[in-house]
């Protein structure tokens, strides 16, 4: 009897954890398909608490966009939660670039980005430095580069 009892915990123990992985498959298509890229980068801590930066890459149309998103890690129960998301805006209205995933480097205090970029119509080259800082802030230095033969 205690086999049988066993037996069926296990079972039931089995179909919940089947269950919950697939709510969590469902949630992922609910991704939309510009997303592109997702990469968790510098680590955070303040006052009111501490978490991750994550970059996200979006593509339509051949043109690539970024987001900076600040994630708070739970606290005493609560849910991991973005406390701000912010889109480079020079990417969106002023640069049609196709850019790398940037590589991420922590400095005292902020959180530097570097990636290199290509023109989508000119095909020129660009080398940008994302450096973020507190939530929902964030400054962009672009270098253009020249093809050799100087």
């Amino acid at each position: 009897m205690l086999k049988i009892v066993l037996t069926a915990l296990l079972l039931l123990a089995a179909l919940i954890t089947r269950a919950e992985s697939n709510e969590e498959l469902k949630t992922v298509y609910k991704l939309p398909i510009w997303l592109d890229q997702v990469k968790r980068v510098c680590p955070w801590k303040s006052q009111a608490g501490e978490g991750y930066i994550r970059v996200l890459r979006t593509e339509t149309g051949g043109r690539h966009q970024l987001y900076l998103q600040w994630i708070r890690k739970g606290i005493a129960g609560s849910p991991t939660q973005a406390i701000s998301t912010v889109q480079v805006e020079e990417l969106a209205k002023d640069l049609a670039v196709k850019i790398e995933m940037p590589a991420a480097h922590l400095d005292p205090g902020q959180c530097r980005l570097t990636a290199r970029a290509e023109n989508i119509t000119t095909e020129r080259r660009y080398d940008m430095v994302i450096v973020a800082k507190g939530p929902g802030k964030y400054e962009l230095q672009t270098t253009m580069l020249y093809n050799g033969n100087l």
